[in-house]
């Protein structure tokens, strides 16, 4: 209704704001949010012009907050835990105990779900799962905002005032073509997972993920450790089409250790292994609001996730 379209619009306005005091600057807050920068600085004129106040100023790092704009996000933080206080005893009063709202990226759920739902749906036959596939940084807010009991996402992330499990590391590995020269040479040298370096990276021509994507940020600080500036031939928001493109000798891809071994069911890859100083691995973690104490079955689905992580010896 009104209502919520008007707190959805303070929410998104109130990270518009946050986001600027965080970088300094309009042009970088618009490519963290990815949104064009004429579109923020409208933005932010019609925020300003709601408040009858300045929420910036320019200093010798940027744009900081004035005092009123420390108002500002002090005050809207307040009144969005209110709000979830308030979400939280209606939920409570009507009592969802028989369901279970689940958040998890869209890939990673095809490598994790099936099992891990079937093995929960057998222990609780009558919860109903409400599944909700998206990128980790919407996960994560709908989770801040007690629309999610439990998301399943990686870090890097934002930190909201959520409590966070680990569920375990995973390395990411350079996919190559089968006929790659680089792989060829070294491969003959008898090494069944070859070591990437900087110099191979020099070589090569990458397909990568889309820039909102955990798997494109971490391939991206991948290639700062390394030293190299990435030659980019392709861009998708699909895992299991790079794979396709790596194989048909388009290009490499940076992709994580268990969808690796996915896409190599579909596709012939091979695979460079990463030196540990160039931190390519990410982290799952499993998250719930700090407000809201886990059910029984919300803690059953997180036991059974770590079993299932266990087994497939993905993670480390």
């Amino acid at each position: 209704g009104k209502e919520e379209g008007q707190r959805t619009m303070t929410d998104r306005e109130r990270q518009y704001i946050s986001t600027i005091a965080q970088l300094g600057s309009i042009t970088s807050a618009a490519k963290e949010l990815y949104i064009a920068q004429p579109s923020l600085t409208q933005a932010l004129r019609r925020i300003e012009g709601k408040c009858g106040v300045s929420l910036f100023q320019r200093g010798k790092k940027g744009l900081q907050l004035t005092e009123a704009g420390k108002n500002y996000l002090t005050t809207t933080e307040k009144i969005e835990k209110l709000y979830r206080q308030m979400e939280e005893e209606i939920r409570s009063a009507e009592s969802y105990n028989d369901s279970l709202k689940l958040g998890i990226t869209s890939f990673q759920g095809s490598l994790l779900l099936p099992e891990v739902l079937y093995a929960f749906s057998k222990k609780y036959p009558s919860v109903d799962v409400h599944l909700v596939e998206t990128s980790s940084s919407q996960l994560e807010l709908m989770a801040y905002k007690g629309r999610l009991d439990l998301i399943l996402i990686h870090r890097p992330f934002r930190e909201y005032d959520l409590n966070y499990i680990s569920m375990g590391t995973e390395p990411f590995l350079l996919a190559v073509a089968p006929d790659n020269r680089d792989y060829l040479e070294i491969s003959a040298r008898g090494e069944k997972v070859p070591l990437a370096t900087a110099d191979i990276l020099n070589r090569q021509h990458f397909i990568r993920l889309t820039g909102n994507q955990r798997i494109r940020q971490i391939g991206d600080n991948i290639c700062v450790m390394a030293g190299v500036l990435p030659k980019e031939v392709f861009s998708t928001a699909s895992p299991l089409t790079a794979a396709g493109m790596v194989a048909q000798g388009l290009g490499v891809s940076f992709l994580p250790a268990g969808i690796a071994a996915f896409c190599s069911k579909q596709y012939k890859l091979e695979f460079f292994q990463l030196p540990e100083e160039w931190n390519g691995r990410w982290e799952l973690v499993a998250a719930y609001d700090k407000h809201t104490p886990p059910s029984e079955t919300c803690w059953e689905m997180i036991r059974i996730f770590q079993e299932h992580i266990v087994e497939s010896e993905m993670f480390e």
